[in-house]
């Protein structure tokens, strides 16, 4: 067969320009570190380590969120910290108030002092993170949780950081849920005393006689003297029974019997003075997962659970709020009212619910009867220091002044005491928010290693294979051109030479 000269020159230059592919691809991966240059190299592992590579990614950003979520708690605890010196000290204040040697203006100078705990509480209570958020105001990290008169216009939606998989966590309580509450599972009362009451009763120790099945256990008590010998009872908000008796000479307690609850009380009453006892657990609880902060439930008229949701800004507010429930019939919205710029919604079975600012658009609160423990306007911590302050700035030159003045301290150190047990609840569940958040570091730094460990099995360029290819290929590329070079040479006129 004829072989022509094009061919000898074809056939030489295809087999140097194929050795010096292989070569410069060969340059590539050892230059690059990779074995997989392009995905045609190896499509299954090119396909495996682009799914490694999205898992890896993804623990890394959790591990971050995880650094982000310990930083916040952590900025917490030192918070929580500082502020439980602080009511010691408040605490340690009101029991000094409460010595009868003192005069009207060593009362004034402690409630000085009491004025400067109330501001570096409300300053703490206002805490942001480092990045301009304020820490305890929920979703609405822009604005402070807390007005300078101590009302919480923070957000009801828990904020959450994503710190596995399969777990987000919340990085920050609600500052309600700090100020405001007492501590989940505690049962008894704390007293507060009408602001206009002019006799010279004072109430004492409150007994919890019957915490499984009293009348009066989870509900908000209003007693009501009708005179000096006589008062009525209310609970939620419904007359219950009385008029009872009581008598001023000998003093006594007041409620007993069914109701569960007994209260000392000394002194003589006047007509329309009011004591009302505020439950530290309430007649119905509200779940972990609501985002919809609820203040208050009064008349709880079902027996099954129900869910409020909130729709948005809406003209009809039948379509503002949506009630639902496991059972049957669910209750339903008959009344919308804004009570001091919060809303009060009143369902049809006589169900009261009250809420604390407006919520964020789809947040909802489910609801259910029970023992439980929520947030309430009347431990407000803020609130309690302003009224035990103005009640050390008042005279006490009667017997009925020095009355208000005891019955204000004993209040006081009550609601002071719940909210100090509060907050080494909200610590120790911070705390255990932290340890998780160890936990799953160690796991998470786990996984990360052995993802980055099958990253490089599928990717990383096995050096020593791909120099000996290297040597090997570039021996081939010499050969390829001394071939050529000796074809080219070979002719008719250089064999007859």
């Amino acid at each position: 067969m004829r072989i022509s000269s094009n061919l000898f020159f074809q056939t030489g230059l295809n087999s140097i320009n194929a050795q010096q592919s292989d070569l410069v691809h060969l340059y590539k991966q050892v230059g690059s570190g990779q074995r997989m240059v392009t995905p045609s190299d190896d499509p299954l592992a090119a396909a495996q380590a682009i799914n490694v590579s999205q898992t890896l990614a993804m623990s890394e950003r959790y591990a971050a969120n995880r650094q982000v979520a310990s930083q916040n708690l952590g900025m917490q605890d030192n918070i929580l910290r500082t502020v439980t010196l602080q009511l010691q000290d408040v605490k340690t204040r009101l029991v000094e108030a409460g010595n009868g040697t003192m005069s009207d203006v060593d009362r004034n100078m402690l409630a000085e002092v009491l004025q400067g705990a109330r501001d570096s509480l409300l300053n703490l209570a206002n805490s942001t993170d480092g990045n301009g958020q304020y820490l305890f105001s929920g979703s609405k990290g822009n604005s402070a949780p807390f007005t300078d008169a101590g009302v919480y216009v923070g957000d009801s939606s828990l904020r959450l950081v994503q710190v596995d998989q399969t777990r987000q966590m919340a990085v920050a309580d609600l500052g309600i849920d700090i100020f405001s509450r007492a501590a989940p599972g505690t049962v008894g009362f704390v007293t507060i005393p009408g602001s206009n009451n002019g006799g010279t009763g004072q109430f004492g120790k409150t007994v919890v006689t019957n915490p499984s099945s009293g009348d009066a256990i989870g509900k908000k008590v209003e007693i009501t003297f009708t005179g000096p010998n006589s008062y009525t009872v209310t609970l939620d908000g419904v007359l219950h029974g009385g008029p009872h008796s009581y008598d001023p000479d000998t003093g006594g307690t007041l409620l007993g019997g069914s109701y569960g609850v007994e209260v000392g009380f000394s002194g003589i009453p006047e007509n329309g003075d009011t004591f009302t006892l505020v439950p530290m657990n309430s007649s119905y609880s509200v779940t972990s997962e609501s985002t919809m902060s609820v203040a208050n439930v009064t008349s709880l008229g079902g027996s099954d659970a129900f869910t409020i949701t909130y729709n948005g800004p809406n003209p009809d507010h039948a379509n503002s709020y949506a009630v639902s429930s496991a059972g049957a019939p669910a209750p339903t919205l008959v009344d919308l009212s804004m009570v001091d710029g919060r809303p009060v919604l009143t369902l049809n079975d006589g169900t009261v619910v009250s809420l604390y600012d407006a919520p964020t658009p789809g947040s909802s609160a489910t609801i259910q009867p029970g023992s439980g423990s929520t947030s309430r306007e009347e431990f407000n911590i803020f609130d309690t220091l302003d009224q035990v302050i103005a009640a050390l700035n008042e005279p006490t030159s009667d017997p009925a002044g020095a009355a208000r003045l005891q019955n204000a301290l004993s209040s006081a150190l009550q609601r002071v005491d719940a909210t100090y047990d509060n907050i080494q609840s909200v610590s120790a569940s911070g705390g255990t928010r932290l340890n998780e958040i160890e936990a799953l570091d160690a796991s998470g730094a786990s996984r990360i290693l052995e993802y980055r460990h099958q990253l490089s099995q599928l990717e990383d360029l096995d050096y020593y294979t791909a120099i000996t290819q290297l040597q090997l290929r570039t021996t081939a590329l010499e050969a390829a051109a001394m071939a050529f070079q000796k074809i080219q040479n070979t002719s008719l006129f250089n064999m007859n030479r």
